[in-house]
């Protein structure tokens, strides 16, 4: 059953407030949706948004895990459970979530690139460089994402060098 017309205000106002960055009100916003839709993956997916900006990484995690229930197909939501994981928990925890989910999506370049953030903050630079030269393979762009990747920064000196 689709969104009644003052839900779908709602939702467009939620996303106003997520585009200003101002999570507490879409917060506020996002509750005045009939219950019974709330549950829609669309409103989840925003909720995905609006537990990032405020931090609430347990509650990112679970709906993402809802969203990827509903949805295996979109890779997104196992990206943004390992995200949030990563914060809540422990960056093994998210790492296995990756791992998972590349079981099923295994050419998924925004897999690799996030294992290889992973293993280069667990120190396995070996295991890093592996996944990112599978990530920059399928898409050059992630080279230069790395360069200004943190988490990637003890491999700047050697990124320029990877093979493409």
């Amino acid at each position: 059953m689709p969104l009644g017309s003052s839900d779908l205000q709602h939702l467009r106002a939620v996303h106003g407030y997520l585009e200003l960055g101002m999570f507490v009100e879409a917060d506020v916003e996002i509750e005045r949706i009939d219950a019974f839709f709330r549950s829609l993956p669309e409103v989840l997916a925003v909720r995905l948004g609006i537990y990032a900006g405020l931090q609430k990484w347990e509650l990112m995690a679970v709906v993402a895990q809802k969203l990827a229930e509903h949805d295996p197909k979109d890779i997104q939501w196992s990206i943004s459970r390992a995200y949030a994981t990563r914060r809540a928990h422990s960056i093994e925890t998210a790492g296995a979530i990756l791992l998972e989910a590349l079981k099923t999506h295994p050419d998924e370049p925004m897999i690799h690139y996030n294992l290889a953030c992973y293993e280069c903050q667990l120190g396995n630079l070996d295991g890093a460089k592996k996944h990112l030269v599978r990530a920059t393979k399928a898409d050059s762009k992630f080279k230069a994402m790395a360069l200004d990747d943190k988490d990637l920064e003890p491999l700047w000196l050697e990124i320029g060098r990877l093979e493409v």
